[in-house]
Parts: C-alpha cells; sequence; structure tokens
C-alpha cells in the first residue's frame, strides 16, 4: 500500500502514516461514498463463532473520508494527574480495501512522537479524533485543565527531551 499509493504521492514518509480504525459506528458524513451497514467482523468472530450475525449487525463500514484531523488524548493517572498529547493531520484519500470505520492516517514526525510521547508516557494505543485542525482549540482547554504535560508532535528541529541529538 505504502508503495504504490502513498509513496512520492504525499509529503510524509513511511513512519508518518498508520492505520485507524474507529472503534464505533464512524458518523456516514465523514465516511466515503462506498460505506455500507454491515456486521462487526471481529465480534462477530468472538461472540457468534463466525456465524450468522445475530446481535453484532449494524456496524456502518467503510474507508474514512479524506481530510484534516486532530489526534489526541486527555487522561488522568493513578494519582490523579491530567496528561495529554495532540497531533494534527490528515486521512489521506487512499483505499484501505480492509474492514470496519477505517483510513490511512498521515501525521508529520508521527513515529518519533509515537515512540517519546505515547511509548515514553505509557499512553495506551486508544486515541481521540477530531475531524479538522483543533490542535490550538485542545491545548487551550488542556491549559484551562491543568494540564502540565501535553505532548505534540514536534517538527525534525526540535528534538524531544529524551532524543538522542546524535541519532
Amino acid at each position: 500500500m505504502w508503495e504504490e499509493q502513498i509513496r512520492g504521492k504525499f509529503d510524509y514518509s513511511l513512519t508518518d502514516t498508520f492505520m485507524g480504525f474507529h472503534c464505533g459506528n464512524t458518523p456516514s458524513c465523514k465516511m466515503c461514498a462506498d460505506r455500507a451497514v454491515k456486521f462487526q467482523l471481529i465480534q462477530n468472530r468472538l461472540l457468534e463463532n463466525g456465524g450468522e450475525p445475530d446481535f453484532t449487525r449494524g456496524t456502518l463500514e467503510g474507508d474514512i473520508a479524506p481530510g484534516e484531523i486532530t489526534f489526541f488524548r486527555l487522561q488522568c493517572d493513578s494519582e490523579g494527574v491530567l496528561r495529554s498529547y495532540i497531533a494534527e493531520g490528515e486521512v489521506l484519500p487512499v483505499a484501505t480495501t480492509s474492514f470496519g470505520g477505517i483510513g490511512v492516517f498521515a501525521i508529520h514526525e508521527m513515529g518519533r512522537f509515537y515512540r517519546h510521547v505515547l511509548i515514553q508516557n505509557r499512553f495506551p494505543h486508544h486515541g481521540a479524533v477530531a475531524f479538522g485542525h483543533h490542535g490550538k482549540a485542545l491545548f487551550e482547554v488542556f491549559k484551562f485543565f491543568g494540564v502540565g504535560d501535553i505532548g505534540y508532535n514536534r517538527p525534525k528541529s526540535l528534538p524531544y527531551p529524551t532524543e538522542n541529538p546524535w541519532a
């Protein structure tokens, strides 16, 4: 997929891109025209042994429509301290050929951001997506909430505190 549909066509490296799945029904207005109501494949396999869907029916599936996104998370640790991250990017106009509500997401410097913010700060793999670039507003809201640690995807010229400057 990277070689055929993304490389050289968009201003992103391989480590800037990832498949993003929506864990519930994505609004139909944020999906491509080929969306369809189907059944939730993973739940069907787990709960109905892959048989005729009964209670796993009703999932809107298809590719998430291309456009700007803001990827973020706000959570507290076991001591009640709030932490967050925010990164702006986009969903690329690339067919996923997969199932569920899914899209090819691209965020500049995502590989570094993933390693030095998400993994290092032990954020779970689930994040929230806002359709549009809303990082500025989210940053102000998180500051208002008293969040002292707000991670973001830094440009190459701005290393993370734990990033090896000679790497």
